[in-house]
């Protein structure tokens, strides 16, 4: 795990609860391994701050899948709720690489070339 529960509750600002988050951070954390080839494990003091944010929004975007996903529509009185499925949107590991890229796109731990 890159960021604590301090970290993604007072710098990110996240929503989470801390039971949700450490179960989360694990997953996480290997996304954003697998997203910089494993030199997230190695990041200078900059781009660690990215790599923090990158788990707590991936963590977040865990979360959101587990419930379900994108609600397309919602009915209160007969509780009815549909998702929003096939190609109207993205898989759910696009979305992690999605909300990953918004802070790690500005350093060099995606690159993949040599």
């Amino acid at each position: 795990m890159y960021a604590d529960y301090r970290f993604y509750k007072d710098t990110y600002h996240g929503a989470g609860s801390e039971t949700e988050y450490t179960r989360l951070s694990v997953r996480a954390s290997a996304y954003v391994d697998r997203i910089t080839f494993g030199r997230a494990k190695t990041a200078k003091e900059s781009d660690l701050e990215a790599v923090k944010m990158a788990e707590c929004a991936i963590v977040d975007e865990l979360a959101f899948q587990e419930q379900g996903g994108i609600i397309t529509s919602e009915t209160n009185d007969g509780i009815s709720r549909s998702y929003a499925t096939g190609s109207i949107v993205k898989s759910s590991t696009q979305r992690i690489y999605a909300v990953a890229e918004v802070f790690l796109s500005d350093t060099n731990l995606c690159f993949a070339g040599v």
